[in-house]
C-alpha cells in the first residue's frame, strides 16, 4: 500500500511539472494567470537587462557617474514603488473578481513596458 501512495504521489510530481499550457488556447482563469505570469517575467526580464544597461553607460560616459549613479538608482527604487503602489490598487479594485490577479499582472507587465521605453530614452540614440 505503501509503494502504490509512493507511486502515485510521483505520478502527479512529474504530471504537474509535464503540464504545459497553451497560452494560444487559453480561456480558463488559471491558465490565463499562468500565461500573463509567463509573459511577465519575460517583461521583468528584459526590464532588468535595461537597467543594468544604464547603470553601466552611466560608468563609461559620465564623469560624475558616482553621484549620478545614486540619483538614479533612488528614482529607480522610487519608480519600484509606485508601480507596487498603482498596481495593488488596481487589484485592490478587482478583489472580488476572477480577474484580479490578470489586472494586477497586466498593470505590472505595463508600467515596466514603459519603464523600458524611458530606460531607452535614457541610453539615447
Amino acid at each position: 500500500m505503501k509503494t502504490i501512495a509512493i507511486a502515485a504521489g510521483m505520478f502527479l510530481l512529474t504530471a504537474s511539472t509535464a503540464w504545459a499550457v497553451d497560452c494560444a488556447k487559453a480561456v480558463a482563469t488559471p491558465d490565463l494567470n499562468e500565461c500573463a505570469a509567463q509573459e511577465q517575467k519575460a517583461v521583468e526580464a528584459r526590464l532588468n537587462s535595461t537597467y543594468q544597461k544604464v547603470l553601466k553607460a552611466l560608468e563609461e560616459r559620465d564623469e560624475n557617474h558616482v553621484e549620478t549613479r545614486k540619483k538614479f538608482v533612488a528614482a529607480q527604487r522610487a519608480w519600484i514603488r509606485f508601480r507596487e503602489a498603482d498596481c495593488s490598487a488596481a487589484y485592490q479594485y478587482y478583489i472580488d473578481g476572477s480577474m484580479r490577479n490578470l489586472v494586477h499582472i497586466g498593470c505590472m507587465q505595463k508600467r515596466a513596458e514603459q519603464r523600458i521605453k524611458e530606460l531607452d530614452a535614457f541610453l539615447g540614440p
